[in-house]
């Protein structure tokens, strides 16, 4: 007899969950905000919301803690940790047991992925304001890092590839959060 998988494992403790009295109207609006997500992915990336604060603040934060690890990680380490940060929600939501929250990090993710790559398709133009921390001349962290690899005419490459990867994990969200509702709703 096959053992069942570890995904196979965690579809059935997701729908056990979502039938454990759960309550669709709570978590509705986030899918509501998932759907303007996609469209703001898609097509305006730039668009500031109020979850962006939430990545530069955790972008920014990630060039101080990876400082010590030299230049280019340094610099590096504010995409790295904007990134970071939804997948690490993903883990604790998951060990908490708590799948709609799991899945939202997904949609937490695209949106990150979406500004960065803003961030990342402004690396020649360096037209975008830049936080800067320490006083003195700002970097701009895409510029630095594709001038550095010599990839810096592949800006916009690079920044396209980050955008449908953005949006292919709002869409991640919004699959697994209308399949968890559907099972809520079941109960």
């Amino acid at each position: 007899m096959k053992k069942p998988s570890y995904l196979s494992e965690l579809k059935k403790d997701a729908v056990a969950w979502s039938r454990e009295d759960r309550n669709i109207f709570i978590r509705l609006p986030l899918l509501v905000y998932g759907i303007f997500l996609l469209w703001k992915v898609a097509f305006y990336p730039e668009l500031f919301t109020p979850f962006d604060f939430l990545n530069l603040g955790i972008h920014e934060l990630g060039h101080i803690v990876c400082m010590p690890f030299g230049e280019w990680i340094g610099i590096a380490g504010g995409s790295i940790a904007q990134v970071m940060a939804p997948l690490f929600g993903s883990w604790q939501f998951l060990r908490q047991r708590d799948y709609y929250g799991f899945a939202f990090t997904f949609a937490w993710l695209g949106e990150s992925l979406g500004n960065l790559s803003v961030y990342i398709g402004d690396a020649r133009k360096q037209k975008l304001p830049l936080a800067n921390l320490f006083g003195g001349d700002p970097i701009h962290d895409w510029n630095y890092l594709l001038s550095h690899a010599n990839r810096l005419n592949s800006d916009i490459f690079f920044a396209s590839r980050v955008q449908i990867i953005g949006l292919l994990f709002v869409i991640l969200f919004l699959w697994l959060g209308v399949w968890l509702l559907w099972n809520m709703r079941k109960n």
